[in-house]
């Protein structure tokens, strides 16, 4: 089952508001009953998970191993995974508690919530009612993504996303997305640091929002030939407009990235990213096709993996000239 949920007694471990997942399982949230009790009996996730020791068999009797405990369901003494001493069990009761609190101002509601490896992995979304639409075709729906495991493999995780979580596959997808997570360990003082991710997730919405605003101010600006030239010059400058000296290979390198890019712009009006971004007469749409063709079209990187092209996007090369892309467009 691609969608990877748990099943109990025929009943799929998901709850939603709205519109079901691709898979149509679950049950639906009714409205005014979005509070994290109602949601994580509806997705199943009201189950306790306890600790159980460990013990080991070898011509003799049973002898347990020290430091070792599995995770268990209270109720049925289904195991779920193998941990050691120091590790807390962070119920998913408690790991939900402080959303509620969060929920309280009125610009937040649950979205969708379920378990995930018969258990082993849980997710609620939380969708922060305040879609933007930039240049008023680009729609972004943000949601705080919160996630917990039962098996040992990660802690508590929320993070900020744009991809509405139903299934395995999407929760794969809203993982690797952009963006800052807040990690917290399964130890003594999780309970205790949650609250605190919820007050961090707050101050990253509000920069969150901050942000949107300063990309609406570059979709209402016009970009004239001036601006894609001066994008131009600083991304894939022409080898021929270079002033200082270049060997034969930087040479041939530079002719490459500059066909490519200026390749690229032409037929940027046609694609659906730009044309959502309101197209290139815009400096948002500008940025958008700028920062496209650096992260996955530039042909001297062409050699590299996805995973290593990612890395570079978000804390090497590219991410610095991605921010010099919009210092430059954001100067006038």
């Amino acid at each position: 089952m691609a969608h990877n949920l748990e099943i109990t007694n025929g009943k799929a471990s998901f709850a939603y508001a709205g519109r079901p997942g691709w898979h149509g399982l679950g049950q639906s949230i009714p409205r005014g009953m979005e509070d994290s009790e109602t949601v994580s009996e509806l997705a199943g996730l009201n189950r306790t998970v306890a600790l159980a020791p460990l013990y080991t068999m070898f011509d003799g009797p049973p002898v347990a191993l020290p430091d070792k405990f599995a995770t268990v369901y209270e109720d049925s003494g289904f195991v779920l995974g193998v941990v050691g001493s120091r590790y807390t069990v962070v119920q998913n009761a408690t790991a939900f508690k402080a959303i509620d609190r969060w929920l309280a101002d009125g610009r937040v509601r649950y979205e969708t919530a379920g378990a995930l490896d018969e258990g082993r992995k849980v997710f609620i979304l939380v969708r922060i009612d305040e879609d933007f639409a930039i240049a008023g075709t680009d729609p972004i729906t943000p949601y705080a993504l919160v996630t917990n495991s039962h098996d040992g493999s990660s802690g508590l995780g929320v993070k900020l996303v744009s991809t509405r979580v139903v299934c395995q596959n999407t929760l794969n997808v809203a993982l690797r997305e952009k963006g800052e997570r807040i990690g917290i360990r399964h130890t003594a003082s999780a309970e205790a640091n949650i609250e605190s991710a919820a007050q961090a997730l707050g101050l990253v919405s509000r920069q969150q929002r901050q942000m949107m605003e300063r990309f609406e101010q570059l979709a209402q600006m016009n970009a004239g030939q001036s601006d894609v030239e001066q994008v131009v010059d600083l991304v894939a400058p022409d080898p021929a407009k270079v002033t200082v000296s270049l060997t034969e290979r930087q040479r041939n390198r530079a002719g490459r990235r500059h066909e490519s890019f200026m390749t690229f712009l032409q037929h940027a009006p046609e694609m659906p990213t730009i044309v959502s971004a309101g197209g290139l007469d815009n400096r948002w749409g500008l940025f958008n096709a700028t920062t496209e063709w650096m992260e996955w079209v530039d042909p001297t990187k062409s050699t590299q993996i996805l995973e290593r092209r990612m890395v570079g996007s978000l804390e090497g090369a590219v991410s610095d000239a991605r921010q010099q892309v919009y210092d430059l467009l954001t100067a006038d």
